[in-house]
């Protein structure tokens, strides 16, 4: 077929019939692709330009962009290709030659009274029009490919004239030829599925050419689907309509992205819904409102063949399990279909399936199917009871969508027993969107009576809410005393005999009870944990975890905020052994717990040194928690952030953290604003930006806000981190108070880390409170701190070089730098120069990769003379004494004489020592 040239960007697809206009758009779309999927489209050159191969087949389930990719791709071979598109629709699938209609209409007379005429013919006719090029046939099989034209296709693969890129959802619907040619790998399959959140992230930076905050990327991301052909799109129709905009240099959502009436994708969905079989749509229908059936019973409803042509189709997939249940393999179109039917219509379904267990009962769905299920039905016109409304609201605020559960304790009626409750999550929806003060509102006004109504896990939940809502509202209450009245009362109801309150119906029995206590000894220690009252809170904690009888959640999240408290206070290595108890860390980052979960793991992590592995959950967060990520991605950015400038990375950090201001600022997570402004002034001090460095510190002064002992820590250590790379003489005192703070508190690990960043240049007095302070933490940091202060106390560049190695393990840069910079200083100063050429050679490197260095050293290196440094010169770059010799006008003996003086100087044994130095 001659030689396929491959033009990754700048080609386009020449085929007939195509103006300047269709060109343009090619020429885009092999851009775009190339942006979106340059893993795939490499593998697809590959594939498809290999010798001996017939071609590609792009394969993946359904708005994956696949003809996005075959048309890029096609494209990308640019003006050395004749490429034809064959469409196989439902319509053509059922008429002989019907996918190559336009091919058959220009065959001469005569030409299709034999098939090997037809064959001969097509590829004449194919020849002709590609004038010498190779031809491509870009096949789409939206519908099965009929046996003729399958025929045809397969004639024109083996006599070479052609190549192909195939797009099937599964290679299973190819025509048996082909698939046999796959099988063989005569074809080459490219599968591909939906791309997540940080691959997203690279193709909106590419497409805005800026920084994107996580709420936005993963608001983006749902709202494509995963789907990179609709990206462009969407994108920008949120710039048109001012909801996606830049603010302060990074691009950020004003609300939601609201999905668009007749989009692509829901076109698509809906076309194919209306061309299927009566029975097919009725089978989609049912699935649509049951969500989930068993499949004898669709079998005994609509007969086996239909359900086996629908998986073959891949309408629907089966469930693994017992039950064995049937489920539409696309969410969308469910809900898409919901969207039309009637209340009546969609109650005749579900009466199809009446005495049978269809498996709907709430308690038996998933979250997004309760939310989905309580939409739809509003949507209906139909009502749902309070109870249903009351578990659609707990769902729709664990799922971050805090708007539709406002809408649904909207639905509960005032004198409701569950009035409480509805209340609580209610509170939690408007916390979600900082709307703190109706919250607050909402929950007081919550009368005793309703709250004696409900059970004593509900009342408990009640005050568990009350008092994390006042912990950031300074002067509207006391959390820990809200909590204490709580337990008062639980108290009295645990010494009634009969377990039932005046006016209710709830009889609490011994396991409620129980799980109340617990709810409000949870609480209580997170509300000292939450003001860095470690000391307070541990001893119950440890007594919690090793308690037995308690139920799983309560130990879990008792080892959660143990683990926090270790860390704060020396037990760093206690702490990580304490939270690997809790099982697989890939798995701390999705869930219900997550938020806690992974905020404790980060700090552990982050304390003992391991940035690497808070940065690996931090992206794991990020690429796993799409829906959160409008709430909770401006902590996650702000944390990926700290990780870096933490390891001195400060060059990795800004972009993240200005994300996260950015986002912060329209959502207050936490209070959490100041931290991340003070982290990004951190990040610019470690680069040497002084102006930006320091207008992050004043916003940071500006947004102080009542928040976490940590959050609060965390912006105190980088406010001040910041004014000593900045060179602040006062900041040095300041980290001071902040380990005095934290020492007289037990918080030991945050004294000696504020204490060893006060330490440059250091005084005795320093260096032995950080020994003293290392001495009673665990873990490596503790380690290298330790080392650090008696290398500096002691002058021993011997000590400070095992800092550095040990600081090199951790990829700490700029505490390695430190320590080189250092052993550097005290090699020189006792003439040990093996030890400062080491030290150097280590600076050097360092030098390389850090925007700018903590300290530098301050003793000068033994100077050479201008001989000694041009024989030196030479010597590193390969040449032999007797090179040497020759070059400089020196005998060889001289030469000899000089490199001893240079080794000695230097502090190196040999020529490969020079290296760097000279």
């Amino acid at each position: 077929m001659g030689t396929m040239a491959y033009e990754p960007v700048a080609g386009t697809a020449t085929v007939e019939g195509h103006g300047i206009e269709a060109k343009g758009r090619q020429t885009e779309r092999v851009r775009w692709s190339v942006l979106a999927r340059p893993a795939e489209t490499e593998a697809a050159r590959a594939a498809l330009t290999a010798s001996g191969s017939l071609g590609i087949v792009i394969t993946g389930p359904p708005e994956v962009g696949k003809s996005f990719l075959a048309s890029g791709i096609a494209g990308a071979l640019g003006r050395e290709a004749h490429t034809v598109h064959v469409r196989s629709t439902e319509a053509a699938s059922h008429t002989e030659y019907g996918s190559l209609g336009f091919l058959l209409a220009r065959l001469p007379a005569g030409a299709t009274d034999s098939r090997p005429g037809l064959l001969l013919a097509a590829a004449d006719i194919l020849r002709r029009d590609a004038q010498g090029r190779p031809v491509v046939l870009l096949i789409e099989l939206a519908a099965p490919l009929d046996e003729a034209s399958a025929g045809v296709v397969l004639h024109l693969l083996l006599s070479r004239t052609a190549r192909a890129i195939v797009v099937a959802q599964r290679a299973a619907f190819l025509p048996p030829d082909l698939l046999r040619l796959l099988r063989r790998g005569r074809l080459t399959e490219v599968p591909l599925a939906g791309i997540g959140v940080q691959d997203l992230k690279r193709l909106v930076v590419g497409l805005l050419h800026g920084r994107v905050t996580a709420g936005a990327l993963g608001a983006l991301h749902e709202a494509c689907h995963g789907n990179p052909a609709e990206l462009q799109s969407i994108i920008g129709e949120e710039r048109e309509s001012g909801n996606l905009h830049l603010h302060s240099g990074v691009w950020t959502l004003r609300g939601p992205i609201v999905p668009r009436q007749g989009a692509g994708y829901d076109d698509l969905l809906r076309a194919r819904w209306a061309r299927e079989a009566q029975d097919v749509r009725e089978v989609i229908e049912l699935l649509s409102v049951a969500r989930r059936v068993p499949l004898t019973d669709l079998a005994d409803l609509f007969g086996s063949d239909v359900l086996v042509d629908m998986d073959d189709g891949g309408l629907i997939l089966t469930e693994a399990g017992d039950r064995r249940c049937v489920v539409l393999r696309e969410p969308r179109m469910a809900e898409l279909v919901r969207a039309r039917l009637s209340a009546e219509r969609s109650r005749e379904l579900i009466g199809l399936l009446t005495g049978r267990d269809a498996g709907r009962p709430p308690e038996a769905l998933s979250r997004s199917e309760l939310v989905a299920d309580a939409e739809w039905a509003l949507r209906s016109g139909d009502t749902i009871s309070p109870e249903v409304a009351v578990a659609a609201a707990h769902a729709a605020v664990a799922l971050f969508e805090p708007e539709k559960a406002l809408r649904f304790t909207a639905l509960v009626p005032e004198q409701h027993a569950l009035r409480a409750v509805a209340a609580r999550h209610r509170a939690a929806a408007l916390s979600l969107l900082e709307r703190t003060e109706e919250a607050l509102e909402v929950l007081r006004s919550v009368r005793e009576d309703a709250l004696a109504r409900v059970s004593a896990v509900d009342a408990a939940r009640h005050a568990v809410a009350l008092a994390a809502l006042l912990r950031t509202m300074p002067g509207q209450g006391r959390p820990l005393e809200v909590l204490a009245d709580a337990q008062t009362v639980l108290a009295r109801r645990e010494g009634s005999q009969s377990g039932a309150r005046p006016g209710s119906t709830v009889r609490d029995g011994p396991d409620s009870l129980a799980e109340a206590a617990e709810v409000l000894e949870s609480a209580r220690y997170a509300e000292l944990c939450f003001a860095g009252d470690f000391a307070a809170a541990m001893p119950g904690l440890e007594d919690a975890v090793a308690r037995p009888g308690v139920s799983e959640r309560f130990r879990r999240a008792c080892t959660v905020m143990l683990a926090d408290a270790w860390s704060a206070c020396g037990r760093e290595d206690d702490a990580e052994r304490l939270l690997d108890s809790l099982g697989d860390p890939q798995d701390w980052a999705t869930g219900q717990d997550a938020d806690s979960l992974a905020g404790s793991a980060f700090t552990v992590w982050l304390w003992t040194g391991r940035w690497q592995r808070c940065v690996a959950l931090t992206a794991h967060y990020l690429e796993h928690n799409a829906q959160r990520l409008a709430f909770r991605g401006g902590m996650a950015e702000m944390a990926l952030g700290l990780a870096y400038v933490t390891a001195g990375r400060g060059d990795l950090a800004a972009d993240p953290l200005l994300a996260a201001c950015a986002q912060l600022e329209r959502t207050q997570a936490g209070n959490a604003l100041a931290t991340a402004q003070a982290a990004a002034a951190f990040a610019f001090a470690q680069t040497g930006e002084r102006a930006e460095a320091e207008r992050y510190l004043a916003l940071a002064a500006q947004s102080r806000r009542p928040t976490s002992w940590r959050l609060e820590w965390t912006a105190d250590f980088c406010v001040s981190m910041a004014r000593r790379w900045l060179g602040d003489p006062e900041a040095s005192a300041a980290l001071h108070r902040l380990a005095e703070k934290d020492e007289a508190a037990g918080r030991v690990s945050a004294a000696g880390i504020a204490l060893f960043g006060a330490s440059v240049p250091g005084t005795e007095e320093e260096f032995r409170a950080i020994e003293r302070l290392a001495a009673q933490r665990q873990g490596p940091l503790a380690m290298v701190s330790g080392l650090v202060a008696q290398g500096s106390r002691l002058k021993d560049a011997g000590l400070l070089l095992n800092a550095a190695e040990l600081a090199h393990g951790l990829l700490l840069d700029a505490v390695e730098a430190r320590c080189a910079a250092l052993a550097v200083d005290f090699a020189r100063m006792a003439g040990d120069q093996t030890r400062a050429g080491e030290a150097q050679v280590r600076l050097d490197r360092l030098t390389r990769t850090l925007p700018a260095l903590p300290i530098t050293p301050q003793v000068p290196a033994p100077m050479l003379t201008e001989r000694e440094h041009e024989v030196a010169r030479l010597a590193a770059n390969g040449a032999s004494n007797r090179e040497i010799a020759a070059a400089v006008g020196l005998s060889v003996r001289t030469v000899e004489g000089h490199l001893y003086q240079v080794f000695t100087k230097l502090g190196v044994t040999s020529r490969g020592g020079l290296a760097g130095l000279v």
